[in-house]
């Protein structure tokens, strides 16, 4: 029978040197990508919030011709939300969807058709027209999205400024 021998090494783990390396490693990907991944979050809500409101107009203005019915968009610019119903004075909080509260919207609208208290509306009709109005969505950098709704034809336009 042959014995074979096995080394058994003294040196096991990581030294304290390679521990300290992958430290910094780490500390600076994380240092360099935080702003990166803050600024993706920021413009995700950004473009998520235009997406939802230009949304909800399209949707209302369809909603409005299928149904027969006027159809309201309201806007809450003060706690950055909005709701799509036929009465805006029923609206409970649960009703509205919320945007996010870095962005900055603001609002131009029919005064007739709007509930009062900060909060607008542009009303979208049966016959395809709405009352008209605007909708600014900024970003706290300045650059945003402004939303045209046309008044004749209740069309949804979007540009960016």
């Amino acid at each position: 029978m042959s014995v074979t021998e096995v080394k058994i090494s003294d040196q096991s783990g990581f030294t304290l040197i390679e521990l300290v390396v992958v430290l910094v490693v780490v500390a600076l990907l994380a240092t360099l990508s935080g702003p990166s991944l803050t600024a993706l979050y920021a413009s995700t809500q950004y473009q998520e919030a235009v997406r939802a409101v230009t949304s909800a107009a399209r949707n209302a203005r369809l909603d409005a011709r299928a149904s027969g019915a006027h159809v309201d968009l309201i806007v809450d610019t003060t706690n950055n939300r909005f709701a799509l119903t036929r009465q805006a004075k029923d609206l409970t909080p649960d009703d509205y969807q919320e945007l996010a509260r870095e962005l900055h919207i603001e609002m131009t609208y029919a005064a007739e058709v709007s509930p009062g208290g900060g909060i607008g509306a542009i009303r979208f009709y049966p016959s395809g027209g709405s009352s008209g109005g605007e909708v600014m969505i900024q970003r706290p950098s300045g650059t945003g999205a402004r939303l045209t709704i046309d008044w004749l034809l209740g069309e949804v336009n979007q540009e960016k400024f």
